[in-house]
Order: structure tokens, then sequence, then C-alpha cells
């Protein structure tokens, strides 16, 4: 299986996706070989698995806007 190449090398910034909706964040993350997850919704933390993947977008969201963002 081929993987897309992580856009800027897998390097994020957070202006890159703070303030966008979680679905415009979502398809930019994923144009940019990247996965996503939403790991805290409205002050909310979610119980996740504990896995790594350097590939991965961890998103902190309120009211469907993106307020942080960070690997793994």
């Amino acid at each position: 299986m081929e993987r897309t190449p992580l856009r800027n090398n897998g390097l994020i910034t957070k202006s890159e996706y703070v303030g966008k909706t979680h679905e415009d964040a979502k398809i930019y993350a994923e144009e940019g070989g990247f996965t996503t997850r939403i790991v805290e919704e409205n002050g909310n933390a979610f119980i996740l698995e504990y896995s790594v993947n350097d590939r991965r977008l961890n998103f902190r969201t309120n009211n469907g806007i993106v307020t942080d963002v960070f690997c793994g």
C-alpha cells in the first residue's frame, strides 16, 4: 500500500488548523496525508485508545471549530 507523502514533511503549525471548522480541518489534514480524530469537544475529553501514530492529528474543538491540534 502506497502512503501519501505528508505535507511539509509532517511538520504542522497550529495556524494551519486552529479557527477552521472541524470538517475543513479534517479535509485539509487528509489531503496532506494525515488521519484525524477529535480528542476533546466543548471541554469534554474523550477516552481514547493508547496508541501513537505520527500520521494522525488530534483536534480539540469547541462548537465545531478547531481550537488546538497536535500529532499523535
